[in-house]
């Protein structure tokens, strides 16, 4: 077995991935105008990710594997709702822009702060950020400043993607490639479909 390079996120439904989708191309369109140097995530690879691991040993996974079974099994599956644009650091200096979580958030929140503390206790690197609920839409490409987006994002601030069931955890497999990274799913944790959190 090798090293990979592996994330835990949360898939979204076909819908919400139309529809941010349609709103990537149609920002990309506009941003172009502007100056707006950045590589945008294809629809297929769009999620929310709960944890990025960085390099790890496939050896690792049954391990991994152990600890977010029953943790991710604990909590009832929930639905989340995409609202709203932003950036990060902020929208002056906007070196990734994503599509935020409204309904959905706080649960989200509570499965990664149980889901990071299982994996700090494999060893992996501690999150240097806090938790922010979000799906990537593009990164600004390096050495070319980026336009203040402050009135984009303001315009923006409503918009509604559509919701989604959040019924899996996933693990990732990131592969670089020559055209962007694929994702493959290296294992599937499914959340509790009784609609109550158990223990």
């Amino acid at each position: 077995m090798g090293a990979m390079r592996a994330f835990v996120a949360v898939p979204l439904g076909e819908e919400v991935v139309r529809a941010a989708a349609r709103l990537s191309g149609e920002l990309r369109r506009r941003l172009s105008e502007q100056g707006y140097s950045a590589k945008w995530v294809p629809p297929a690879n769009l999620h929310v990710t709960v944890r990025f691991l960085g390099s790890m040993d496939e050896a690792q996974l049954p391990a991994v594997a152990e600890v977010l079974g029953p943790l991710v099994a604990r909590h009832a599956s929930f639905l989340a709702t995409l609202r709203g644009i932003g950036c990060f650091p902020d929208p002056r200096r906007p070196s990734v822009l994503w599509a935020g979580l409204d309904q959905g958030a706080a649960q989200l929140e509570r499965l990664a702060a149980e889901v990071n503390q299982g994996l700090d206790g494999l060893g992996f690197p501690e999150q240097d950020r806090p938790f922010h609920p979000h799906v990537t839409l593009a990164r600004a490409r390096r050495g070319v400043p980026p336009p203040d987006l402050s009135a984009l994002v303001a315009e923006h601030a409503a918009v509604e993607l559509g919701s989604t069931v959040v019924r899996e955890v996933v693990l990732f497999r990131s592969t670089l490639r020559p055209k962007g990274p694929s994702y493959d799913a290296v294992w599937r944790g499914a959340l509790n479909p009784g609609g109550r959190r158990e223990g």
